[in-house]
C-alpha cells in the first residue's frame, strides 16, 4: 500500500509518540546534570560546611575595642585631608654693581605651579584622644590642627615666561632659575598657610572620614574636634 493510502488518523497517531521520546529525552539531559550538581553541594556541604563567602548564615566580627580602634588610626600616620592647587609669578632679578645689566645681568619671569597638602597627624592618638563609651555608641576624637605640608612644584608645566640676560651671562651657568623655584615654593606655603581655606577643608574631610569609619563600626555618635577648638 503507498503512503498516500494510508489514512490520515493513522500517520497522526504515531507522532505524539514520538514528540514525548522527544521531550522525555531532552527532560532527562537537563534533569541529570542538575541532580549530578545539586548532589556534589549537598555532598560538601556536609563534610566541609558552606564556603564563607557563600554561606548567608555565616557570621561577621566586627572589632570594636578601643585598643583596635587606636591601632588602625595610628596606622593612617599621616592624614593627606586636602590638597589646593596654586599657581604664582616669580621676579628674580641679578645684577652686578657698577656693570651695566646688558653686559652682566639677569631677570627671569618665572610661572611657577604646584600642588599644597594639608595633612593631619594620627600617629600621636591615644586614648586621650579618642573616647569610646561603655556601650560602643558614643565615640570623641580630639585631633591637633591641620598643618600645611611643603608644596610639590611640577616643574614640567611651570615656565619661565621672560629672560634677560647681559653678554657674559649667556656664556656662564646661571642658578636664577633655581632661584626662581625655591620663591615659587615659599609663595605657594605662605597662600595656603595664609589663606585658611586649605585647613578649613582639611577639617571638614577630616571629620567626614572618621564619621564615615566609625559609622562602619557601628558607633551612631560620632563626635570630631580640634585643638583650638576644644579649649
Amino acid at each position: 500500500m503507498s503512503d498516500d493510502a494510508v489514512p490520515a488518523t493513522s500517520r497522526d497517531r504515531g507522532r505524539p509518540g514520538f514528540l514525548t521520546t522527544v521531550v522525555g529525552c531532552f527532560t532527562v539531559l537537563v534533569l541529570v546534570p542538575v541532580l549530578v550538581v545539586g548532589t556534589y553541594l549537598a555532598a560538601a556541604v556536609a563534610f566541609t560546611g558552606w564556603p564563607p563567602n557563600l554561606n548567608p548564615f555565616a557570621e561577621e566580627t566586627v572589632d570594636r575595642t578601643g585598643a583596635s580602634v587606636l591601632k588602625s588610626l595610628t596606622e593612617i600616620s599621616e592624614y593627606h585631608a586636602a590638597t589646593g592647587h596654586y599657581e604664582t609669578v616669580v621676579d628674580v632679578e641679578k645684577d652686578v654693581r657698577f656693570v651695566p645689566g646688558w653686559l652682566n645681568g639677569e631677570r627671569v619671569l618665572y610661572v611657577g605651579k604646584g600642588d599644597v597638602d594639608a595633612v593631619v597627624d594620627f600617629s600621636e592618638l591615644d586614648e586621650r584622644r579618642v573616647e569610646l563609651s561603655e556601650d560602643g555608641t558614643t565615640v570623641t576624637v580630639t585631633l591637633p590642627q591641620p598643618t600645611v605640608d611643603e608644596p610639590t612644584l611640577d616643574v614640567a608645566d611651570s615656565y619661565i615666561a621672560h629672560r634677560d640676560e647681559g653678554l657674559v651671562n649667556r656664556f656662564q651657568g646661571s642658578e636664577v632659575e633655581r632661584e626662581a623655584q625655591l620663591r615659587a615654593i615659599e609663595q605657594m606655603t605662605s597662600a595656603a598657610t595664609g589663606e585658611g581655606l586649605l585647613v578649613d577643608l582639611a577639617k571638614e574631610n577630616t571629620t567626614a572620614m572618621l564619621r564615615g569609619l566609625f559609622g562602619s563600626l557601628g558607633y551612631t555618635d560620632v563626635t570630631v574636634t580640634f585643638d583650638d577648638e576644644a579649649r
